[in-house]
């Protein structure tokens, strides 16, 4: 597991989380954690992140990877039901305000009132209450931490083009991206991966970067794909993290595999009667901020550089950020992923897409007659995964 942050920005979100636990348990004091059972269990929640920390901090293997996981795996549970109940215990609070406000408004009336019910049975009410949604928000961290390890499935994806070559009907294309071998999956889960989409028959394999955190996978990965490669072969584009583990030493064992590394070009097969012009755009992370994109969109045109005209247009991009430059320059369709679809998704969707509605975090997009498919990844460095599993997605083209 790679941590979400480095430690220090971690102890900083556990000393936040802490201090959100402590006032919510002094807010409630009388409600939730009156019996000696109820504040163990807040006392051994919040011990297994900070006995974590310490492992982390120490910093020697194994026990340094230890802590890491102990860290963030307690921090995932603990920090949206601590929030949830903190966010609880203020709305409680200001309606206990309330309510005994407009008591004291309230004049007396002679006549009997009702009895009350007793305190024990309103005290249950209370408790039950107040503690629903930190749960709900605890089952759903768990629940998404076990669904991590899950195998990636082969998503269908039929992908229509108005006046697409009749010889490239039915053309199915593997989409490989984000696998991150070496942190959550490893080679032999690819080559698992592999065979079970095997009777499928995929006529092309693409991928889309990120292959390996782990550079002794790189070159196995490479050869797996090579060996179970389709009648058009296999194709590659860089991703950040070929970056971020040094280019100077990743490229060279792309370059050195069977499988051809595609930056800043493509090349055009035949297919048929049929031209496929498939492009590989390149992911200058190191430039940062605006630079990065318009270095990016420069790689995107160098891409439809010697492209027939009449050939179907298939970009290779990490980054679905690529997709505007890709649908300026006439590509059919862009295949990215990196955004691992939030990790977090609902019916097919990343549940992030409402917030930045511009962003192509999960799943198809249409821009004119350009199409991209944002892939959820093949594997995370965050073993988190929520309504939004990793996949290996199986793009079939269609005519429109």
């Amino acid at each position: 597991m790679l941590p979400l942050l480095p430690l220090p920005p971690t102890l900083q979100l556990f000393l936040i989380v802490l201090a959100l636990g402590a006032a919510s348990a002094a807010l409630l004091a009388r409600e939730l954690f009156r019996t000696r059972a109820a504040r163990a269990l807040l006392a051994v929640a919040y011990a297994i992140p900070a006995i974590g920390l310490a492992l982390w901090e120490a910093g020697r293997e194994p026990w340094a990877g230890l802590g890491v996981r102990l860290a963030w795996t307690g921090l995932v549970v603990l920090a949206p039901a601590t929030a949830l109940l903190f966010a609880a215990a203020l709305i409680f609070r200001l309606f206990a305000a309330l309510r005994r406000g407009l008591a004291a408004l309230r004049r007396p009336r002679p006549a009997a009132r009702a009895p009350s019910a007793p305190d024990g049975s309103r005290r249950a009410l209370v408790q039950a209450s107040l503690s629903v949604l930190p749960a709900a928000a605890a089952t759903a961290s768990l629940r998404g931490l076990a669904d991590a390890p899950d195998e990636p499935r082969v998503r269908l994806v039929r992908m229509r083009f108005r006046g697409l070559h009749p010889d490239l009907e039915g053309l199915k294309i593997l989409q490989l991206s984000d696998l991150h071998l070496g942190v959550a999956k490893r080679v032999e889960h690819l080559e698992a991966s592999l065979r079970r989409v095997a009777p499928l028959e995929p006529d092309l394999i693409v991928l889309t970067g990120d292959v390996a955190d782990d550079l002794g996978e790189l070159r196995a990965a490479l050869d797996a794909v090579h060996r179970h490669r389709p009648r058009l072969g296999a194709f590659a584009a860089l991703g950040n993290h070929e970056y971020l583990h040094d280019i100077r030493r990743t490229r060279p064992i792309y370059e050195q595999s069977p499988v051809p590394l595609l930056v800043d070009r493509g090349v055009t097969l035949d297919v048929g009667r049929a031209a496929l012009h498939i492009a590989g755009a390149d992911d200058p992370v190191a430039l940062g901020g605006e630079g990065l994109w318009s270095a990016l969109e420069r790689s995107v045109a160098r891409c439809r550089d010697g492209a027939p005209d009449d050939a179907f247009r298939l970009l290779l991009c990490h980054r679905p950020e690529g997709f505007r430059a890709a649908e300026e320059r006439g590509f059919h369709l862009t295949l990215a992923g990196h955004t691992h679809g939030g990790q977090i998704g609902l019916l097919g969707r990343s549940v992030f897409q409402s917030l930045w509605p511009e962003e192509y975090l999960w799943g198809t997009y249409t821009r004119g007659e350009s199409r991209l498919y944002t892939t959820s990844g093949f594997g995370h460095w965050f073993p988190f995964r929520l309504g939004c599993p990793t996949e290996a997605p199986l793009i079939v083209l269609e005519r429109a």
